[in-house]
């Protein structure tokens, strides 16, 4: 085998780099997350919640649900049944500066326990 054949392609400066990186970035998994909403709990109304709690969000059932790509708003859209299955017909797309603007999306991080736990007045 030639030292050219054990190199991925794109990489032995033959062909199209850019394409051949394109290509490898295309089959990168990332995590896809529909927000409905969000709601602050103190820690003890957390432990409380049992079997048919009720948790209210903070949006209407109007509201857009959120498509977050790695935890951050990429569009908008409408919760579907699709043969059974939940899914989400998009319906606007966020602009580039807010998908790359992380502090819009989310402005605790993720599983922090402030995210949580507020303290009680």
């Amino acid at each position: 085998m030639s030292e050219s054949q054990n190199q991925p392609a794109g990489l032995n400066g033959s062909g199209n780099a850019a394409a051949s990186a394109m290509d490898i970035l295309l089959d990168i998994e990332l995590p896809v997350t529909l927000r409905f909403g969000s709601r602050r709990m103190a820690l003890e109304d957390i432990l409380r919640l049992d079997t048919g709690s009720i948790v209210e969000f903070d949006r209407t059932v109007e509201d857009p649900v959120e498509v977050l790509v790695n935890d951050r708003v990429v569009a908008r859209g409408e919760a579907v049944t699709v043969h059974g299955h939940y899914g989400v017909r998009i319906l606007e797309i966020a602009s580039a500066p807010d998908r790359l603007d992380s502090s819009a999306d989310a402005p605790d991080a993720p599983g922090a326990m402030a995210a949580i736990v507020e303290e009680r007045k």
